[in-house]
């Protein structure tokens, strides 16, 4: 099942040891750093890491302290999606602290982050041998080895996190894994579940649509995509994927009004005009759905392929 959306999206932690101040009075610059550097006071990313790089500089901190600089000199630069430079310090951080399951958790975020997975699985390894029981982690691997195509894997991550405590993320992520393993029956009983969690939740709604589409069940896609729409009146996914459902029950017309409307909402949305461009060619009007295909492909160059 293709274009499925997930509302699981971890962040990095700020340390959980915060950065203590030393035994001795401290000047009120350096305290100031020390608060700059954790984040206090919504410090902008710059300043963020610009306080830990001199905290790291001043050879004045214990190895705890510093693996905590570190490790928030990461998720700085993981804000600024500077991914190859938090994971640097996140290592350095596990280095300096390796009982510190956060910054391990940080640096299987970062990995996630510019695409490594299996790296990320990795950390996400270690932080859980510190805090076995943490759904968090647990659902952070498991997003990981989906994003590998394990989904076994994934699922097992998946049933250990909710035996722990029962969420609508991970019924959404578990439904999401079920779904890339076709196994739709079992995704739409996750996104049941998580809808009785949290019923106003579009994205849910729009994922147990595909897995409904994929069924062949169109009706209770285009269902589930008007109730999302109502939700999120200005979501392009979900327009797109109501004209699929509709172009499916032969409802061409239909379907390009919602391709239309998705595209005034995203004028790069790919495979909208490329489903636009389908559905016109097949009402006869082989120009402009050339031109709706021809501009897809300018695009997003593959995306006859997938």
């Amino acid at each position: 099942m293709s274009n499925v959306r997930s509302i699981s999206t971890p962040s990095p932690v700020a340390a959980l040891l915060a950065i203590a101040l030393l035994a001795a009075p401290t000047p009120a610059p350096i305290e100031q750093q020390f608060d700059q550097c954790a984040g206090e006071g919504d410090a902008a990313p710059a300043l963020r890491i610009d306080a830990c790089s001199a905290l790291i500089a001043s050879n004045a901190l214990n190895p705890t302290n510093l693996a905590a600089a570190y490790d928030n000199r990461g998720n700085a630069y993981a804000a600024e999606h500077d991914f190859d430079l938090a994971i640097a310090d996140y290592e350095q951080a596990t280095k300096l602290n390796p009982d510190d399951a956060t910054a391990f958790v940080n640096l299987g975020l970062a990995y996630a982050g510019n695409g490594t997975y299996d790296r990320a699985v990795v950390a996400y390894d270690r932080a859980l041998a510190l805090r076995p029981n943490d759904t968090a982690i647990l659902d952070s691997r498991g997003l990981a080895y989906a994003k590998l195509g394990q989904f076994d894997h994934a699922v097992a991550d998946y049933d250990a996190a909710l035996k722990l405590a029962p969420s609508a993320a991970i019924f959404f992520d578990r439904g999401n894994a079920y779904a890339g393993e076709s196994q739709y029956d079992r995704a739409i009983a996750d996104y049941n579940a998580a809808l009785k969690l949290e019923p106003n939740s579009a994205t849910v709604l729009n994922n147990r649509g595909l897995a409904r589409a994929a069924k062949g069940q169109y009706d209770g896609a285009v269902a589930d995509y008007d109730a999302a729409l109502k939700l999120e009146p200005n979501s392009a996914f979900a327009f797109n994927n109501r004209g699929l459902a509709l172009a499916q029950q032969g409802h061409d017309d239909r379907a390009i009004v919602d391709f239309d409307r998705a595209i005034q909402i995203d004028p790069n949305y790919a495979t909208a005009y490329y489903n636009r461009g389908l559905a016109r060619q097949r009402n006869g009007d082989t120009k402009a759905g050339a031109a709706d295909i021809a501009k897809a492909k300018q695009i997003d160059p593959g995306i006859a392929s997938r």
